[in-house]
């Protein structure tokens, strides 16, 4: 059995199997929930590598909502084993709805990667991007499957684009309120360094920069560089805001 690093979040899985039922009647078969980030969103040293959607890097994704967690093993087997030569895969995405193009089986690996999306029942591919108000730099995303053929896909979820919108971005909500700790990009993508998460828990606790750089023998410098890095990850433009967005994320308890 592959070990999946992935794991699912604590959700009512009822809410999941609602989605599913609704995208059922849109063509998809399968999805995958998660929070990721703008491709252009600014270069902080925690997200260069998450912003270019390496696979490697998008292995390390700690939790996810998936439909089923038959495609939770696709997802892990195509990022380690495919992604990396799948052209579709990095495709610039704009928000809404992206059909992804058809992936070319030629060759070795092309065969491969055809039985693998014919295991799993897989023909075509769509990513639906949703703005959320936890960052603006982050998307949430569906990344969904489909048995139909791309341009049966597209005409069915482009004639429903409206509906599918609006019912997507509801279940988006309910998603990351009830999962948010697991899935805001900072936690699930491990981007907090153990000397930064210290110097978070001691600036929300209301030590002075001094205080800090004592109880964790740094210098006054070094725990500005740290407060400065953070206020950066989470786009918050003092002290008090960093300390109420790491709360709302569920970074700080």
């Amino acid at each position: 059995m592959t070990n999946i690093y992935n794991k699912p979040c604590d959700i009512d899985r009822e809410h999941v199997r609602l989605a599913s039922e609704f995208l059922a009647e849109q063509g998809v078969s399968e999805f995958f929930y998660g929070i990721t980030t703008k491709s252009l969103m600014p270069a902080t040293n925690e997200f260069k590598k998450l912003r270019r959607r390496m696979p490697n890097e998008m292995l390390k994704a700690r939790y996810g909502i998936s439909s089923s967690d038959n495609i939770r093993m696709y997802r892990h087997r195509y990022l380690q084993h495919f992604a990396a030569g799948d052209e579709a895969y990095f495709d610039k995405n704009l928000p809404g709805l992206n059909i992804w193009r058809d992936p070319d089986y030629s060759g070795g690996k092309g065969e491969q990667f055809k039985r693998l999306m014919d295991e799993y029942g897989i023909v075509s591919r769509a990513l639906w991007l949703l703005p959320i108000k936890y960052n603006p730099d982050w998307y949430a995303v569906f990344v969904m499957f489909s048995p139909l053929d791309r341009k049966t896909l597209s005409q069915k979820l482009n004639a429903n684009s409206e509906q599918i919108d609006y019912q997507l971005k509801l279940y988006s909500s309910l998603f990351n309120e009830q999962c948010i700790a697991q899935l805001n990009p900072i936690t699930n993508f491990n981007c907090l360094s153990a000397k930064a998460l210290q110097v978070l828990e001691l600036t929300a606790q209301g030590y002075s920069c001094e205080e800090i750089g004592e109880t964790l023998v740094m210098t006054e410098s070094g725990v500005h560089y740290h407060q400065n890095r953070l206020k950066d990850l989470f786009n918050a433009k003092n002290r008090a805001q960093l300390v109420s967005f790491a709360h709302s994320l569920g970074v700080l308890d």
